[in-house]
């Protein structure tokens, strides 16, 4: 049975000890900022501030890892941290933890010189009690990581994933280079988690409830650990499964290595298929420094809302789950005919468009069962092509009619009304699609 440990000591006497604290290369870096490090102050300083003969100020559970002579900090790194920062200001002394990552060197420069010059009062560790849980074996670790509740930026599910999965790469090396590009993607990860589990999600022959806008961040936590955590393979294959077209003993993969809705083992397996949709989703939706037509339209048309950001999410979604089957050799085309088909509820319903909304049409017209079931690219177009979209219903709205308008404007439409729209556009994509075809 593996040895825990489990002591509730002061911060003085967990910094006394012979180990040194440190921070593992894969952990995420130091974020907290002044709002987090004011709102700990002002818990201890409400607590200073009791008459009452009252107990030590609790700053939470610690989580360490065993690591020959050193500890490493699982869960606490955020807390220890500031108190460091705050302590080397008061006093000039240090905890002795180290950093190398470089937004952590970043926040913690920054909060340094923040609180610097700030009126508080010295924090004595001898009058902090933490609740620290030592163990030897690193899974061990990671689950309590996991379950445990962090104190200020709470952990998103991607921060879990990411720990989850790095600690399964069991050379130093490969493990800290898998880190070190995990950060380099930070940005959009959380975006490509939620926009994959959607898709995983909504199949039709295995559908899993899908958390709406109104979610919270503790409700997508659970849904990305469950999904890409939980619920996968324990095995360390990287394995992927591309749509292969054979002819003559010919064979050309359509798409990437890896598909959205693949079995996925995890460590190396789920970080692969992780990186690779982040490398599909920053193709398709960061045109904001791009000057090509389909950027143009993305831009204008799809980034700029206007009562369109529910319409916008499941555009989103089908538009990688295309470019999951089929690559992006016809994304213009494909992208066009789809705003045509999902975009055309912004003028077709009476009344303002709900999520509820466009995910019944979605489901009704099963449009990403039909993109994952095409075998080719052509087949999927020719579906959008022929959908009849209902007749345009403004009434007199000035949302619709500013959409109305805006869709003229960006399509050079000549002379559109409501009942002739439809017809037009068909055939301005038709010619747009002629003239950019090869752009991407």
């Amino acid at each position: 049975m593996e040895e825990i440990i489990v002591e509730s000591i002061t911060l003085k006497e967990l910094f006394d000890k012979q180990q040194t604290l440190a921070i593992p290369e894969y952990q995420r870096p130091y974020v907290w900022t002044p709002k987090e490090i004011n709102k700990l102050l002002g818990q201890f300083k409400q607590h200073q501030e009791r008459t009452d003969d009252k107990p030590l100020f609790y700053l939470g559970s610690i989580v360490l890892h065993k690591k020959d002579n050193s500890l490493e900090i699982i869960d606490g790194q955020q807390r220890l941290t500031t108190l460091q920062i705050l302590s080397v200001i008061k006093s000039n002394s240090d905890f002795g933890i180290k950093y190398s990552h470089p937004i952590s060197l970043k926040n913690i420069k920054s909060n340094h010189r923040h609180f610097s010059n700030n009126n508080y009062e010295t924090i004595d560790l001898e009058s902090i009690n933490v609740t620290i849980v030592i163990v030897e074996s690193e899974d061990l670790a990671y689950s309590f990581f996991e379950t445990l509740n962090t104190g200020g930026k709470r952990l998103s599910g991607t921060d879990i994933l990411k720990a989850h999965h790095l600690r399964s790469i069991t050379k130093i090396a490969e493990r800290n280079k898998y880190a070190y590009n995990w950060e380099e993607r930070q940005r959009n990860l959380e975006a490509v988690n939620k926009l994959l589990a959607k898709a995983r999600r909504i199949d039709y022959l295995k559908p899993k409830n899908i958390p709406d806008k109104f979610a919270s961040a503790e409700n997508w936590k659970n849904v990305l650990t469950e999904d890409f955590a939980e619920n996968i393979g324990k095995e360390k294959l990287d394995i992927g499964y591309s749509l292969v077209e054979i002819e003559e003993n010919t064979h050309r993969i359509i798409s990437n290595k890896y598909s959205i809705r693949q079995p996925l083992n995890e460590g190396k397996n789920y970080i692969n298929y992780l990186m690779s949709f982040s490398n599909s989703y920053n193709a398709i939706f960061d045109t904001k420094n791009r000057e090509d037509f389909y950027s143009k339209f993305n831009n204008i048309m799809i980034e700029q809302i206007d009562g369109t950001v529910d319409l916008r999410s499941f555009y989103q979604l089908c538009l990688l789950c295309f470019v999951d089957m089929f690559g992006t050799n016809n994304m213009i085309e494909f992208s066009l005919w789809l705003f045509r088909h999902i975009f055309s509820l912004r003028l077709n319903e009476q009344s303002r468009i709900y999520e509820p909304t466009v995910r019944n049409y979605v489901d009704n017209t099963k449009i990403i069962e039909r993109i994952f079931h095409a075998y080719n690219y052509q087949e999927i177009i020719t579906y959008l092509k022929e959908y009849k979209t209902t007749e345009i219903k403004i009434y007199g709205s000035q949302v619709k009619q500013r959409f109305f308008l805006k869709c003229c404007d960006f399509f050079s439409l000549d002379n559109p009304s409501e009942a002739n729209f439809d017809e037009k556009l068909k055939v301005k994509i038709e010619e747009i699609v002629k003239n950019h075809k090869d752009e991407i």
